[in-house]
């Protein structure tokens, strides 16, 4: 007898998706919205600080010298860690040593709202941003301007870089 796979890993993708906002909605009946937004932002930060450890382990990407390297870094980790290309062709421009990126889209707000979750609800988007930085020994220097979550339409996120922002040695 052959074990057979789903016809496509994006149903896998997906059944992850529904996974996470399963577990956040168990986590609010059992411990409220509070307690269930500081585990979710700590779990995400760490996981995306691992992604990004070993995507510099492999050699996938390296500490950035700039803030479009670190945009490249930052879409790296989506490419690794999302399916269906979610966040890599969203808009970024550059103002000096600052990206601003556009997104229209995010399956964490499409499963919470379908699931009328959204209410209480912190965006974990900081805290993937800032397991990134950190694995990369930056300082945090990322605001959400703009959000889904809190009903603007879209996400606008600024990202600022400058080589002192590196937390010990900056990287050669």
């Amino acid at each position: 007898m052959v074990i057979k796979r789903f016809k496509s890993n994006e149903t896998v993708n997906k059944l992850w998706w529904s996974h996470d906002s399963f577990w956040h909605a168990a986590l609010i009946r059992e411990l409220g919205p509070d307690q269930a937004n500081r585990l979710n932002l700590e779990v995400s930060e760490k996981i995306f600080r691992m992604i990004t450890l070993t995507l510099l382990r492999e050699k996938i990407v390296q500490r950035p010298h700039s803030i479009q390297e670190l945009m490249f870094v930052f879409k790296t980790v989506w490419k690794n860690a999302f399916f269906d290309e979610l966040y890599i062709n969203e808009p970024i421009t550059y103002d000096g040593n600052t990206a601003i990126w556009t997104g229209k889209q995010c399956h964490a707000y499409d499963s919470l709202s379908k699931a009328n979750l959204l209410e209480g609800y912190e965006c974990g988007c900081q805290a993937l941003r800032n397991g990134v930085m950190k694995a990369l020994r930056l300082k945090a220097n990322h605001e959400i301007k703009e959000s889904l979550v809190k009903g603007d339409g879209r996400c606008v996120i600024t990202i600022t870089f400058s080589p002192n922002d590196y937390i010990g040695h900056p990287p050669r």
